[in-house]
């Protein structure tokens, strides 16, 4: 569920970082149009996506510094468990942050679109189309036309 929920709100944020891209084939100007969002309804969906941006993309960046910080040490000569311990308490806790925050602001979506948009909205997510939406992920060779 976390897995989904991320996913989930880094295409959102993507699509509030390129909604303006004037390139009508990048999957998040393509979702917007999908939806047929009303002029209100695309300023609010926007709003909603940059109050969210910033916190999960701290997060993920703190979880990206734990991570290499669990690998420095696991490549020591002896490794301190308890510091192992610690740093994946830290990313559980930041994992659980972003999965609450990822919720509200599906929440928040969802009180913005009608209950057709939201329907093809969820459609559209990850999980309902393999782990794919729209075209390639950075990084697995395929150029999406462009990123947050």
């Amino acid at each position: 569920m976390f897995l989904w929920v991320a996913l989930l709100s880094a295409v959102l944020v993507s699509a509030t970082a390129s909604a303006d891209d004037k390139r009508g084939d990048h999957p998040a100007r393509k979702m917007l149009e999908e939806l047929n969002l009303s002029a209100e309804q695309e300023a609010r969906f926007k709003e909603i996506n940059s109050q969210y941006a910033p916190v999960r993309r701290e997060n993920a960046q703190r979880i990206e510094e734990l991570r290499e910080k669990i690998n420095q040490e696991i490549l020591r000569d002896k490794p301190s468990k308890s510091m192992l311990i610690q740093y994946a308490g830290t990313i559980g806790e930041l994992q659980k942050k972003m999965s609450l925050s990822s919720v509200n602001h599906l929440l928040e979506v969802k009180s913005v679109l009608t209950p057709e948009q939201f329907k093809t909205f969820v459609s559209m997510s990850p999980s309902a189309t393999g782990g794919r939406r729209g075209g390639g992920r950075r990084g697995d060779g395929e150029n999406t036309g462009g990123g947050e």
